[in-house]
């Protein structure tokens, strides 16, 4: 299930239809949350911010096999790097946190266009190429989507 890049160009204008106040089908995120918080996991895809790797060896190892399987992440996961409860929030409202979201997906297009041989530590899978990156964005976003019951 990795996405094509016009999909994932489509999700700032499906989190537009969110109502702000939208309350989570699960989870504890508000959109406003999700869209903030995914802004992080694009940071890091698109080398804007820099993360070191959590795990080594075999529990790395069994971490990616779940990353390139076709199982989804679990509903109420605990974030393995965040634990839980929620960040604070930085931005003034959904819409500025959708923007700020846009803006950085965009930049993964294009730093992965301009660095075609880019690697990215993450901090729960370890380094992704483009083609992991995918593979990681298409499985996180799709299981963010589902909190509010968009795809």
């Amino acid at each position: 299930m990795v996405w094509d890049k016009d999909k994932f160009l489509s999700i700032p204008s499906q989190l537009h239809s969110l109502d702000p106040a939208a309350i989570t089908f699960w989870g504890l995120m508000t959109p406003k949350h999700m869209a903030e918080y995914n802004v992080g996991s694009c940071r890091i895809s698109n080398g804007h911010t820099r993360a070191g790797v959590t795990s080594r060896g075999e529990e790395l190892e069994k971490r990616r096999r779940f990353l390139f399987s076709d199982i989804s992440y679990a509903q109420n996961i605990t974030n393995l790097v965040f634990g839980d409860g929620l960040a604070p929030l930085r931005k003034p409202d959904l819409s500025a946190a959708i923007a700020q979201l846009e803006n950085e997906m965009i930049s993964f297009f294009e730093y992965h266009s301009n660095n075609p041989t880019a690697i990215e530590a993450h901090p729960v899978f370890g380094e992704l190429d483009f083609k992991g990156s995918m593979q990681f964005q298409s499985k996180h976003m799709a299981h963010h989507l589902g909190q509010f019951e968009l795809s």
